[in-house]
Formats: C-alpha cells, structure tokens, sequence
C-alpha cells in the first residue's frame, strides 16, 4: 500500500514511508424521538469520515520503505505543520498494492502529534476529518 498527502491541486506532495493500518469511520446523523405509543427512528445525513494514522517517520531508509519516501522527519513535520498553520486542507491518495485506488479524500488535519526517539526517527499521530468544498452560491450551486 502507498499514501500519498498533497496540498493546493499536488502543487507540494508527501508520500508517507510506510502504509500503517487505518480505519475509517462513516457515521450517520440519526435521531430517535419518543412518539406516544413507540419510539420512531429518523434517518439523518451522512457525517464527515474520520480517520486516523499512526506510524513513524523514519531518519535513514529503511528496505520496507516507499522508494519515494523522504528520510528527513522534519519534513513531514513541517509539512503538516504547514497544512495547519495556513489552514487549508489537504488530500489523501490510499493505493493497495496492486495501485488500485483505495480512498481519494480531502481532509482538514485535527490533530497531528510527534514524538522524537532516541535514535531520530519520529513516531506520530494524525487525526483528519473529511474535508468537502463548498462551491460559490452554496454546495448546489
């Protein structure tokens, strides 16, 4: 598996080193309301996906590493860093490993921690929800 972030149409890409495990979470907005003899169920709108990473990046190559992965954590560092302070949002490309796509998603970054290991390397987290565009004149418009 491959993940790859970019910003501003792939103006600047990231490829992360190593594909951890994810989940992604696709809530529904339902309610339930107390009629006088039973409950009823209302179905509500899709909620934004959430998902979150976390892995390590890594201060030298590594064999298991993408080929097209930086070994500079402070790159990836700033990178998300970046994304935060200008406030925009960012894409994340999943691909398996037969270069299917397996998510294309838009995402604001919630949360983002680091930690620095003895040995340089880094570990993170990386809490995102999805990110959807709002046209001129409202999302119909």
């Amino acid at each position: 598996m491959e993940i790859v972030f970019s910003i501003n149409n792939n103006a600047e890409i990231m490829v992360m080193p190593a594909a951890p495990e994810f989940e992604i979470a696709e809530a529904q907005g339902n309610d339930t309301f107390q009629g006088l003899t039973v409950n009823i169920r209302m179905i509500g709108n899709k909620e934004l996906r959430t998902m979150s990473l976390s892995s390590f990046f890594p201060s030298k190559r590594y064999p298991w590493m993408s080929p097209y992965a930086d070994v500079n954590p402070q790159a990836y560092i700033d990178f998300f860093k970046s994304i935060k302070t200008q406030r925009i949002p960012a894409r994340i490309v999943i691909s398996d490993n037969n270069d299917r796509e397996v998510l294309n998603m838009a995402v604001s970054i919630d949360n983002f921690t680091y930690k620095y290991r003895k040995n340089g390397d880094v570990d993170y987290t990386l809490d995102m929800t999805e990110y959807v565009f709002v046209k001129a004149g409202g999302i119909n418009g």
